[in-house]
Parts: C-alpha cells; sequence; structure tokens
C-alpha cells in the first residue's frame, strides 16, 4: 500500500520575511535553485518506496505553503489543523483545510491556542503516544486539548533552543521503534521524560553538527529514511537499526528553516495502537 503524502511544489517559495532564526540572516533570498531540489526529493521519495503525492497548489502571496508538514496534525479520517502564530503564515490556514478537506478528512481546529499541525505534534511509530512540542510555535494549552482528540497518552515535550523551534526539527520516530533526537533543543524535564520511556537501545541521540544538518527532519518511508546529509556515525547507527539512508541536497529550504520532513504531510496516520489494529 502507498505512502501518501501531502506536497506543494515551491513556485512561489522565498524568504519573505522574518520568524525564525534561520530566516533572518536570508530575508530577501528567491531561493532559486529551490524547485530542482524540490523534484530531486520528490524523484528520491519515489525511489525510495511506494509512495503517492498529494500536491496542493502552491499560492503566489504565501512562500511557506510548501512546508505542508504545518498544516494539520492528521488522525485517522481526521485533520486537526494548525492555528499559526505568526500572521505572516495564517493566510496558509483556509488553503491548507481545502485541501484536506478535497482529500477526504474532515477538519476541525483547537479552541483559542496556538498549534502547528504535525511540525510539533509526532506520533511514535510504536508505542501509544503522541510527542508534542511547545513553547516557540504552538502552546502548553494546544497539549491538553490533543490528549482529548487522538486516543493514546499525549507527551508534552517544552522546546528551549529557538533554532529548533518546531519538534520535528528535534525529534524523529520511526517504525524500528527507534527514537531519534536532538536533546539539547529540549528542556530538562523533557530529556527526563524521554529516556524514562524509551529504552536507552532505541534512543538514537543525535549531536550539534547532525541536528544543524536537519538530520531529525527526516521522512521514513518503509525501510527507508530520506534527509538532506548526516554523519556517518549517524548513517551507520540507521544501518544498523534496518534501514536505507538517503541523502538530497535541501539547502534552499534550510534557509527558511526547514528540510525533508517538512516539506510533506502524512496522509495515513495515527496512534500506533490504532495502527496495528487497522492492518491486523
Amino acid at each position: 500500500m502507498a505512502t501518501r503524502l501531502l506536497v506543494c511544489p515551491p513556485t512561489h517559495y522565498s524568504v519573505n520575511y522574518d520568524i525564525n532564526p534561520w530566516m533572518t540572516r536570508n530575508v530577501g533570498y528567491s531561493a532559486p535553485d529551490a524547485q530542482r531540489q524540490w523534484d530531486r526529493l520528490m524523484e528520491t521519495f519515489t525511489v525510495a518506496a511506494n509512495v503517492q503525492l498529494v500536491t496542493i497548489e502552491p499560492g503566489e502571496h504565501v512562500p511557506d505553503l510548501v512546508f505542508t508538514s504545518n498544516a494539520a496534525l492528521i488522525c485517522g479520517n481526521l485533520a486537526v489543523l494548525s492555528s499559526f502564530r505568526h500572521p505572516e503564515r495564517r493566510r496558509e490556514q483556509g488553503l491548507y483545510r481545502i485541501a484536506l478537506a478535497k482529500a477526504g478528512f474532515a477538519t476541525t481546529y483547537l479552541q483559542q491556542t496556538y498549534f502547528e499541525g504535525a511540525g510539533d505534534a509526532i506520533f511514535d511509530r510504536v508505542r501509544p503516544i503522541m510527542y508534542a512540542g511547545y513553547g516557540w510555535r504552538s502552546e502548553r494549552n494546544a497539549t491538553l486539548q490533543l490528549a482529548e482528540l487522538v486516543g493514546c497518552r499525549v507527551m508534552p515535550l517544552l522546546l528551549v533552543d529557538e533554532r529548533f523551534y518546531h519538534l520535528d526539527m528535534a525529534l524523529c520516530s520511526l517504525s524500528s521503534g527507534h527514537v531519534m533526537v536532538y536533546m539539547d533543543a529540549l528542556s530538562p524535564h523533557a530529556q527526563t521524560q524521554l529516556r524514562r520511556t524509551i529504552d536507552p537501545g532505541y534512543l538514537i541521540e543525535i549531536g550539534i553538527d547532525d541536528a544543524l544538518s536537519f538530520a531529525c527532519n527526516s521522512v521514513e518511508l518503509d525501510d527507508a529514511v530520506v534527509m538532506h546529509s548526516c554523519t556517518r556515525r549517524l548513517r551507520e547507527r540507521l544501518n544498523h537499526a534496518g534501514y536505507r539512508v538517503f541523502q538530497t541536497e535541501l539547502t534552499e529550504f534550510h534557509k527558511a528553516g526547514g528540510s525533508a520532513k517538512c516539506l510533506t504531510l502524512r496522509l495515513d496516520e495515527g496512534p500506533a495502537i490504532g495502527i496495528a489494529a487497522a492492518t491486523a
């Protein structure tokens, strides 16, 4: 069965404003190689696994629409849509809602809180847990509301390094049971929670070099992990866990603070216990 990914071509992508530290140094950058890098990423997906790409039409005045991970949290047939913190991104919300409704999802918003979708809400692939980042974009109240919707334990994780403003920049859950994480992006309490929950043999703690290369912002497709780049040590660790590692250049998107995972929204998603029951 094909993995469905919501994606958006970077036709109008550029760095037009400053809402994160990556953008600060690149405001006004037109990203001339973005289309080439995006095309190569899509090609890599189709080579690595059985993938169905569901495309949303790009919009002229929404340069970050390309980062579809921020569209919503998908949980079964429900799309919990983002409520963006920054005004510059709020015009994306209606476009994402139309696209997800067209794809067959019921849509809803959380109430009176900022929440930035799958960028800050990540289901564990094996354990009935959802990791919920908050602090820079999503709010703590969003994690409390999600607990009423997703049908599994929600683990709030406070993000403390503004370079890793979404959880999917610092944590990646894999179907092998491994969780790849850059611990220094999280508060001490959040680090303790993860270490108490995940067996040390399944916790892949990455260093700053891999973190700044957006290694945690990877896309898992069957036995493949697709990313911008990683160190030899991390690649060998992933190989040992049973994964083929595909690397493809995404530097144009790094200038706005995004990478492979940010450029996709997985449309077949939900708690691990629900996935197991559905496939039994």
